[in-house]
């Protein structure tokens, strides 16, 4: 079985979303140009009113664009005022697919490797008219543990957005504001989604925070994930994970905590030919274990930077 991408032309879009962190847009970019998409959007925020450094440093983030140097279809959406790291992503995703029936999305922090380009293309065209299918993600964090050999691929009910794929049949269900979400709770809909009361109180208590403080403006993935649910969705989960996060540091804007374990998940190359599942069916094995190692890492990677900042 091969490692290699498969040859041929990347014909799917891809979205870069960028902001104000040229060094980590620039490796972003330096895999983009590997692949050489055919299309490819640029999306900005603006620069923030009370950060001095901003505007210079979005300047030369955009910049960074200006290097396409093959045969490629560059659109921009560069806004001028700062809408937010919730409102910008999710407005240049709508945009994206105000052009496009598929989409590949990135932003400036999350290295993909060569495959990934390539697995969420063949993923997007084999499920184009499955519905129930609504997310591709590139992540991966299950330390090489496999339930099944025999595909390159599962399927989960979680959203990852460290690099993913989608349809604009899936992303025009999605609205900023979930306005469903009190009529779902109120009416519980949304009990017994999930593996168990903890994720079940996690999850839930993730989405209240994100409606309640909808108005600032800052998330929009517990939104998309939410989407999902509401939907009865499929997320496909490749056998290894396909992107690295290298934002995490002090200048992120959620990722902090350098104590994270996903901080040092490396992105690797996935098989072709890929090794299609005969059915669509949520694994669920696969998603308690990859709850397991969430809660276990966020608990970990809190306790660790307590105990480092105590020193």
């Amino acid at each position: 079985m091969s490692t290699s991408t498969p040859n041929e032309t990347l014909h799917t879009p891809v979205l870069l979303i960028i902001f104000n962190r040229p060094d980590t847009t620039q490796k972003v970019f330096d895999r983009i140009r590997q692949v050489k998409p055919q299309k490819l959007y640029v999306a900005a925020d603006g620069p923030r009113p009370n950060v001095s450094s901003d505007a210079e440093r979005c300047a030369a983030t955009r910049k960074i664009v200006e290097q396409v140097d093959w045969e490629c279809e560059v659109k921009t959406l560069f806004q001028e005022e700062n809408l937010g790291c919730g409102v910008a992503p999710s407005r240049s995703i709508t945009w994206l697919f105000e052009n496009e029936e598929t989409g590949i999305i990135l932003e400036d922090d999350c290295v993909p490797s060569k495959s990934f380009f390539w697995f969420c293309q063949e993923v997007l065209e084999k499920y184009k008219q499955d519905t129930r299918v609504m997310h591709v993600s590139g992540n991966n964090y299950l330390d090489g543990w496999k339930r099944d050999n025999d595909y390159s691929y599962y399927f989960s009910d979680k959203v990852n957005a460290w690099g993913w794929a989608t349809w604009r049949r899936a992303w025009q269900l999605f609205d900023f504001h979930i306005p469903t979400y009190t009529e779902l709770k109120q009416k519980g809909y949304l009990n017994g989604l999930f593996l168990n009361k903890l994720e079940e109180k996690y999850r839930l208590g993730q989405l209240e925070k994100t409606y309640a403080n909808i108005e600032k403006g800052d998330v929009w993935d517990y939104q998309w994930e939410f989407t999902v649910y509401s939907n009865s969705g499929l997320c496909v989960i490749p056998e290894v994970n396909l992107v690295r996060n290298i934002g995490f540091g002090e200048d992120a804007t959620h990722t902090f905590n350098l104590h994270d374990k996903n901080a040092f998940v490396q992105e690797q190359e996935i098989s072709f030919p890929l090794r299609h599942p005969r059915f669509v069916l949520r694994d669920i094995e696969s998603d308690k274990r990859n709850f397991n190692y969430f809660i276990k890492n966020k608990v970990s990677a809190k306790l660790k930077s307590i105990f480092s900042f105590s020193l």
